[in-house]
């Protein structure tokens, strides 16, 4: 895949650089998940004990995880939309705007509850909207992605991902197709 990506009218990255890029940030962005969702289950456990003191502090952890590891998947959006737009140009494009738009809402409004400028009861309607629209892109990147071969599993995995408590094992799934930087070309 030895194309190149457009990041600017006068500059492109190779496409086997932001690849790699997106194997390494993929992975990280899955441990970090998944670190998260271990403070996540301590901070109902700390409510469940009534000890709301170290729940909140649990809980700002996961709020803090979120934030950066959906941060570290921007790279990935990139990647699997110059995975697909040799079979799915007009997807592989509407896609990765989604799949970015949706990045930029969680790691804004994350951010914004982390800061303390909204509260959990203002941010969470709105942060599950970026969640959706996440999910949306992990879906149908992953059924395009099966239906032409590139992403074998594709469908699967992407409904795994969506489900947030398979986005690390999605993340490990993918790493293995970027980590060379020529990820798998369709069959014909």
């Amino acid at each position: 895949m030895g194309g190149e990506l457009a990041i600017a009218p006068d500059r492109a990255v190779p496409a086997t650089t932001v690849l790699r890029v997106a194997a390494m940030t993929t992975v990280i962005s899955g441990v970090i998940a998944a670190i998260g969702m271990a403070f996540l289950v301590g901070m109902f456990a700390a409510f469940a004990v009534d000890a709301s003191g170290p729940a909140l502090v649990l809980g700002r952890i996961n709020d803090t995880a979120v934030l950066l590891s959906y941060l570290l998947c921007a790279p990935s959006v990139l990647a699997v939309g110059q995975l697909l737009r040799p079979g799915h140009p007009v997807l592989g494009t509407l896609a990765a705007i989604l799949g970015l738009g949706s990045i930029a809402a969680i790691v804004i409004l994350q951010g914004l509850l982390i800061a303390g400028i909204m509260t959990f009861e203002e941010q969470v309607g709105l942060v599950s909207i970026g969640l959706l629209g996440l999910g949306v892109w992990f879906v149908a990147t992953g059924q395009a992605g099966a239906s032409s071969a590139v992403l074998p599993d594709g469908l699967r995995m992407g409904v795994l991902a969506a489900s947030y408590v398979g986005y690390p094992i999605w993340a490990v799934w993918l790493r293995r197709r970027l980590h060379r930087g020529d990820p798998p070309q369709p069959s014909r």
